[in-house]
């Protein structure tokens, strides 16, 4: 008994020592780069990527443009059937004005980051993080070239404010994501709780948590990405200006005072509060020259610097961290990484103006994250009063659920750590509503009939 105990304990040792190496690959192998795709794509400016995670290869990279940002999308990204979308809402000098950075949620919806001040005022610090969705019938196709006032603001979902120069941005969960406010030199958490309609304009249910014992500095038009180990509660910073790698515990800290929305941004907050006493950490204090992109696998980061176009390897199960060695793109101007589910390594590169996939034939993929893994079903459907969702999944832990209707507009937002989860929907509007179900691994989706 006790040897079969010893032998499945070192099993999970060997497992787990082969998932924490599988990017340190890409040091010892031969390695390949495929240009994905590049200025004849309508990329002018790529700054960041992120993949939806409801659906593998569909691949998001964001222009930061003079006055405001664009999108484009590739689907089937690197595959033969590839093609592409160019995306510009018509509202993007305000809503994605000057944007730097984006992140997927898991429940259809990204976020984006503005580098600028205001857009109205130089004096004021209105700007912060949009909230769109990630959904193509509704991105930059909603709402379009309406300038009535009064009437919807483009296809954007919400918009928080009180961070200018945002710099970065990485999803939680839900509607919550994690910012780097470039202005006042924090970290801070933004929950946009139930987003408005379609174009809307009321923020007023909005929760803001400022770190303000978090100091990072922002370098002027060169991101400080952000990237999130969700089992470990570690967030990822790349702070720009000192050149430096940090990494906030985000189950620590305790509400400090209330803080108050400046006159000038008129318009209310359900929260707006700092955290004090967090644990942070400088990761890695030198040998970077202009640190912007990152990204987090199984005890690595992948980091790129700018200005000399190589991507740095990591291990962060030590403090600080150990660099594990560096691989040269050929080309200095990256910006934006992301580690897909195969343990690719894709990045941008402003200069070049590509979208490039990192490979290595002898780099195993990651099956335990796949989207499929998490399923649910929807009883009864057709409904009248009451809605069982019954999820179906391995263990209990905290899972997001929203639903919307066909509009885009989230009628409902919750959350259980149960598996079957009962939502009253009697007083809803007849028609077909969308439910998503997102946990720490991926997202599942089913449709609603309400009779």
């Amino acid at each position: 008994m006790k040897k079969g105990l010893f032998l499945l304990l070192q099993a999970c040792i060997s497992s787990a020592a082969l998932a924490q190496s599988e990017l340190d690959k890409y040091l010892t192998g031969s390695n390949t780069f495929k240009v994905i795709g590049n200025a004849s794509s309508n990329l002018t400016a790529p700054h960041d990527l992120d993949f939806v995670p409801e659906r593998p290869g569909e691949l998001w990279v964001l222009n930061k443009e003079l006055n405001g940002g664009s999108v484009v999308i590739f689907f089937d990204a690197g595959k033969p059937t590839q093609f592409s979308q160019f995306r510009r809402d018509s509202h993007n000098d305000h809503f994605m004005a000057n944007a730097v950075a984006i992140a997927m949620g898991n429940n259809g919806t990204f976020c984006s980051a503005q580098e600028i001040k205001n857009t109205s005022s130089p004096t004021s610090t209105f700007m912060g993080p949009a909230l769109w969705s990630s959904d193509t019938s509704i991105f930059a196709r909603i709402n379009q070239n309406n300038w009535v006032t009064g009437q919807p603001l483009g296809s954007h979902l919400d918009m928080l404010h009180q961070s200018p120069f945002g710099m970065g941005v990485v999803h939680d969960t839900g509607n919550v994501y994690w910012y780097f406010d470039g202005h006042n030199g924090n970290i801070c958490k933004y929950h946009f709780a139930t987003p408005h309609v379609i174009g809307g304009d009321d923020h007023s249910d909005g929760r803001i948590y400022r770190y303000t014992d978090v100091t990072v500095t922002r370098k002027p038009n060169m991101p400080s990405h952000l990237a999130l180990d969700k089992q470990n509660n570690w967030l990822y910073i790349v702070d720009g200006g000192s050149g430096k790698i940090m990494r906030l515990k985000t189950n620590s800290g305790v509400k400090g005072s209330s803080l108050t929305v400046p006159v000038t941004a008129g318009e209310p907050l359900a929260v707006y509060e700092s955290v004090i006493n967090t644990t942070t950490e400088t990761i890695v204090a030198s040998g970077l020259t202009s640190p912007c992109g990152i990204d987090y696998r199984s005890g690595r980061i992948v980091v790129s610097d700018n200005a000399d176009g190589k991507l740095y390897i990591y291990d962060v199960t030590t403090t600080p961290a150990t660099l594990k060695g560096s691989i040269s793109t050929g080309a200095p101007g990256v910006m934006g990484v992301k580690i897909d589910n195969d343990n690719r390594i894709w990045f941008v590169n402003r200069t070049t103006k590509e979208v490039i996939r990192l490979e290595n034939s002898n780099v195993l993929g990651v099956k335990e994250t796949v989207v499929s893994d998490l399923s649910f079903s929807v009883y009864p459907n057709p409904a009248t009063k009451t809605i069982s969702l019954n999820l179906n999944s391995q263990a209990k832990e905290p899972f997001a659920v929203t639903m919307s209707d066909m509009n885009g507009r989230i009628v409902y937002s919750g959350s259980t750590s149960e598996l079957v989860h009962t939502i009253d929907v009697s007083h809803y509007t007849k028609g077909i509503y969308q439910i998503v179900v997102s946990g720490k691994d991926g997202a599942a989706i089913q449709r609603l009939a309400i009779q």
